[in-house]
C-alpha cells in the first residue's frame, strides 16, 4: 500500500470484516435488533392462527353438545308427559273395570261363619283348586245347600223362599278361620235389600252377611273400620257396593262421604 493509501485510510477509520459490518448494521441481513431470527413473528401468527382454529372447534362442538343436551331435554320431557297420560289411561281403565266387576256383583250376597257340611260343602273344600267345581256338582246338592241357608235365615226371624235366590255355591274361606264363605245371588234388589236390612237380626251368631265387594271396594271397607275404631270417623258402612263414612260431629256438621278410592281417605288418616 503506498503512503497516500494509508493516509486515506487512517482518515475513514480502521477496516472491519464483513461480519462485524453486517453485525454494525443492526443485523438487518442475518436477525432483528432483538437477535431474533425474521421467520419468528411468522411463525407466531401461524401457531395463534393454529390455536385459534382448534378453539373454534372446541366452540363449535361444545354448542352442538349444548343442543343435543336440549334435544335429550325436550325428548326427556316429551316421554314423561307420555308416561303421565299413559298412567291416567290406566288408572281409569282400571277403575272401569272394578265398576263392571263391581256391577256384576250388584244382586250378590256373602254369608260368613255359617257351617254347613254336606256334599257341596266338601267338594268345595276338597276341590278348592278348580274354580268351578260348584259348576260341577249335581243340581241336589246345590239346592240342598240353598234350603239350609234359608232354613237357617228364617229361624232368626228373615224370612227367604229358594225362588229368591238365581245361585248359591261355597268359596274357599279368606278369614283366619278359614270357614267357607257362601256366595247367594238374588233375583232381585228388592230381596237383597230385605236380607241385609234385616241382617242385624243374627248379632251373637257369628254368622254375617256383606254384599260381595271387589278387592278394591273391600280394602276401602277394610280401611274405613280402622279409621272408625281410631277414632277419626264416626261411622262406616256400605250400602249397594259403596262404601260411606260419617265424618265426626264439628266437622261441619258431620258430613256423610262416599268413598270411591282409597286415597279419599287420606285427609282423615292425617286427623289426629
Amino acid at each position: 500500500m503506498s503512503a497516500k493509501s494509508k493516509r486515506k485510510a487512517s482518515k475513514a477509520g480502521p477496516v472491519l470484516p464483513d461480519s462485524e459490518k453486517d453485525f454494525q448494521n443492526g443485523g438487518d441481513e442475518l436477525g432483528d435488533n432483538n437477535g431474533r431470527s425474521p421467520e419468528t413473528p411468522l411463525v407466531n401468527d401461524r401457531v395463534m392462527e393454529a390455536m385459534n382454529k382448534g378453539f373454534a372447534e372446541i366452540n363449535l362442538k361444545l354448542e352442538q353438545i349444548i343442543g343435543g343436551q336440549s334435544d335429550l331435554a325436550e325428548r326427556v320431557s316429551s316421554q314423561e308427559r307420555q308416561t303421565t297420560e299413559h298412567s291416567e289411561v290406566i288408572k281409569t281403565l282400571v277403575n272401569r273395570i272394578d265398576e263392571l266387576e263391581q256391577y256384576s256383583r250388584k244382586d250378590d250376597l256373602i254369608v260368613s261363619g255359617l257351617e254347613i257340611m254336606h256334599v257341596s260343602f266338601s267338594r268345595a273344600v276338597t276341590m278348592d283348586r278348580a274354580p268351578d267345581h260348584h259348576d260341577n256338582a249335581p243340581t241336589h246338592e246345590l239346592e240342598t245347600l240353598e234350603d239350609k241357608v234359608v232354613e237357617f235365615l228364617n229361624s232368626h226371624g228373615i224370612t227367604v223362599h229358594t225362588d229368591q235366590i238365581s245361585v248359591c255355591h261355597t268359596l274357599r274361606g279368606r278369614g283366619k278361620d278359614k270357614k267357607s264363605l257362601i256366595i247367594m245371588r238374588l233375583v232381585s234388589r228388592k230381596a237383597k235389600l230385605f236380607i241385609l236390612r234385616n241382617s242385624s237380626k243374627l248379632k251373637g251368631t257369628n254368622v254375617y252377611i256383606n254384599e260381595h265387594l271387589t278387592k278394591k271396594n273391600s280394602d276401602i271397607a277394610r280401611a274405613a273400620r280402622v279409621l272408625r275404631k281410631q277414632g277419626k270417623v264416626q261411622s262406616t258402612w256400605v250400602r249397594n257396593c259403596t262404601v260411606f263414612v260419617k265424618t265426626l260431629a264439628g266437622s261441619e256438621d258431620a258430613r256423610i262421604l262416599a268413598i270411591r278410592q282409597l286415597t279419599d281417605l287420606d285427609e282423615f288418616s292425617k286427623n289426629n
